[in-house]
Order: C-alpha cells, then structure tokens, then sequence
C-alpha cells in the first residue's frame, strides 16, 4: 500500500462518524461524538499521558480525507484527538460541563500543535489493523463495536467463506465471529418488529449481556435461532414473542431492570429446560426461585424432605425418654416452625402458580 506521512493541525481533524465503538442511537455530528468519547469511552487516561510527557509518535493516526478541503477523518486515534483537542483549548460545546483538562507542562505542549497522520491506507489493509488491534488484541474494541465492525464489512455476505477469511485476518475463530454478529442481528431483527427500542433499554452497556447468554444452547432453542447459515433474521417468525421476553430478562429498560446476566447462565438454562419452571420464572421473575421448580430440583427437594422424615422416624422410638431435654425440645421446636414454613410456602406457591 503506499501509504503517505502527512503534518497537520489539530483543529484540520475530525472524529471519524463510522467508528464502530459509537453506539447507533448516537448522532453522527462532531459535538456528540466527542461527548461520547469524553464521557463514554473514557479519555482520561490518555489526557493525563498526553499532559505530562507530550504526542509521543508510536500508534500511527490513520485518517482519510473529509469532503471539506483540507479536513480529514481520524480513523485509527479518535481518543487521542478528543484529548489534544482539549488540551489545545477547545471545548465540546453542547451545554454541559465540560471535562477537566490537566495542566500541560511547556515541553510537551510544543508537541500537541500538530500530528502526523497517515494516509492512504487501503480498506482491506485498515480492517486487518483495526481487527488485530481492537478485535483480538490487548486494546478491544466492546462485544457491540466488534459486532459492528464486522457486519459493515461483510456487507451482507455471511456466509462461512466470507466470515472465515474475517477470521483469518483478524487473527480469531469462525464461531467467535459468528457469535457476534447473530447477536447483533438478532437485536436489530427485534428492533425491525417493534420488540425492543435500544432508546428504552436500561443500560447504555447491554449487548455484552445478550450475546454471552445468547451462546447457550437452551437460549437458542427457545429463540428457535439459526445461526447455520446465517440470515439477517437469525431467530424465527414464531419464536419474536420468546425474543421480546428474552430481552426483557437480559436487557431490560428504564421501567423494568434486566434480572439475569452471565452469571445465571446455567440457571436460565435450567429454567428453559422445565416448563414448570418457565412458568414459574414468566409470572414471578425470580430465576433464583424458578430454579426450585425445575425437574432437578423438586428430585432434589423430595429427596431431602424424605431424608428429613425418615430422621424423625429413627428418633421415635428414643424420643420418650429425653423427650425433657432442653436441647430436645429447642430440636422439636426448631421441627415444629420448619412444618409450618413448609405449609404456609406449599399452600402459597399452590394457589399462586397455575397453568396457563
């Protein structure tokens, strides 16, 4: 590739609108990418690095020309230029409090003037970086961003051939691409059939949640999802009402929190396993109670009453003898409330769960 050095202004640079680490519901105007970069991404890191020992030359910039003469995209470095923009005094402008900018010491604020950028990287040569440096490596990219990148680049074309030179490139695996980018179909199908709005979903950060639940194999099979070959609809016609309930569960909105993550994977999945279950997880939202009600469980419950019952039975036939023991009595005591507890839950549960 002949990729050329060019020196320029800092003020010459603009933040790159197709950055994959930029969320879909934000604008693609300059003002709201750099608040989000500011506040979002986190820039505070490079900032204070940038202050204290100045632009030191290691990652390249890599930009492209804008259609303004003389203007031109950060590609590769839109964190960097969000600090060197203010440290070189510029203010974000939209309203609110603008970020605190460290004091810059006079040597290195002889190097935050201008930048070199590179130009004239190829767009197979730039996703190669891009990929190795924020797909794969010590610097990813968030699950959602590598989703993005990706499905910009297939431009349709899912096919196994298609993702499996991605994965070369990129230096990851065939089913670790797929994973992604079924999720963020899957996402954007149920935003196509009025099943969620990402504007009302209760975290900004939600779809590391819902591809990692998404991998399991009983998650699937209620989505009824396809995900050989891959299609831009991956989860049935059929199955749209379970992937509304799905995203209820992982991401929530702002009325109604999410109320499973990664660390319930193997409940949510007995759960979805049972249908006694799964109705009880549907009326009352607690995957730690639903759990009680799979066929593992109530085995493991009857098992244990059984054994409960069956220790009192051996104790009978001492019982009379000590049956004035203070420690005794507390046990008969202790008896007595769990037969209780166990009444008032069972009659409950009874009346409160019905079939549906």
């Amino acid at each position: 590739m002949a990729i050329k050095t060019k020196e320029v202004e800092i003020k010459q640079l603009l933040f790159d609108p197709h950055n994959p680490r930029l969320p879909e519901l934000i604008g693609k105007n300059q003002t709201e990418m750099f608040r989000f970069l500011v506040d979002d991404i986190g820039i505070q890191d490079v900032l204070q690095s940038i202050a204290s020992s100045g632009m030191i030359e290691g990652d390249p910039i890599i930009a492209r020309e804008a259609e303004e003469a003389d203007q031109f995209y950060v590609i590769e470095g839109n964190r960097r230029l969000a600090a060197l923009k203010l440290l070189n005094g510029e203010k974000i402008g939209d309203g609110e409090a603008e970020p605190s900018v460290p004091e810059i010491s006079g040597p290195a604020a002889e190097t935050i003037k201008k930048v070199k950028l590179q130009l004239g990287w190829t767009e197979q040569d730039i996703d190669a970086y891009l990929g190795y440096k924020h797909v794969t490596a010590t610097r990813e990219w968030p699950p959602e961003a590598k989703a993005r990148f990706l499905i910009s680049k297939a431009k349709g074309d899912f096919s196994s051939e298609n993702l499996g030179a991605f994965a070369k490139r990129l230096g990851t695996t065939l089913p670790t691409l797929k994973r992604w980018v079924v999720a963020f179909l899957a996402l954007k199908q149920a935003e196509a059939a009025g099943k969620f709005d990402p504007k009302e979903a209760f975290a900004k950060r939600y779809f590391g949640t819902f591809y990692t639940l998404l991998g399991s194999q009983e998650v699937q099979t209620f989505l009824g999802l396809k995900s050989d070959p891959i299609t831009e609809k991956p989860v049935s016609e059929d199955h749209l009402l379970q992937l509304e309930e799905f995203i209820g569960w992982s991401i929530g909105t702002k009325k109604n929190p999410p109320i499973i993550n990664s660390r319930k994977q193997q409940k949510l999945d007995a759960v979805l396993s049972s249908a006694s279950a799964l109705q009880y997880f549907r009326l009352r939202r607690d995957i730690d109670a639903a759990v009680l009600y799979t066929d593992y469980n109530a085995k493991e419950i009857s098992e244990k009453l059984l054994t409960a019952a069956y220790g009192i039975e051996e104790c009978l036939p001492k019982l009379f003898d000590v049956r004035k023991d203070p420690k005794v009595v507390a046990a008969i005591k202790d008896v007595e409330n769990a037969y209780k507890k166990l009444q008032r839950n069972t009659t409950e549960e009874a009346q409160t769960v019905k079939p549906r």
